[in-house]
């Protein structure tokens, strides 16, 4: 597996949407510490292997950052916060209570494919 930056960002590298996303975060992490890495890539399906059991069969991008997985709103959340401005502001989502913000995440979803 490549050298890891601080954050890696696993997204749906067969989805067009999730493609555009990581195009996005690429565009506006101006300091590089993101590291974008598709699921369906050797280094992708490496990290997977480790996935926490509670987020087995999960379909959703996914934030690593330390020792840490987050899933869903929670992961876009995060990654907001470290792009440049304005998107740092995005991160007042983290106010609402997840299961609502999981819920707009997978009504999303739905239609990514």
């Amino acid at each position: 597996m490549s050298s890891r930056k601080s954050d890696i960002v696993l997204f749906d590298d067969q989805c067009n949407k999730c493609n555009r996303w990581a195009e996005f975060i690429r565009r506006r992490n101006t300091d590089s510490s993101i590291a974008l890495i598709g699921q369906n890539s050797p280094d992708g399906l490496e990290i997977l292997a480790t996935i926490p059991k509670r987020l087995h069969g999960l379909d959703s991008i996914f934030l690593i950052s330390g020792e840490r997985w987050f899933s869903k709103s929670a992961a876009i959340w995060r990654v907001c916060r470290k792009l440049r401005f304005p998107w740092p502001l995005a991160t007042g989502i983290a106010l609402i209570p997840w299961p609502i913000r999981d819920f707009f995440y997978d009504v999303y979803a739905r239609m990514r494919k």
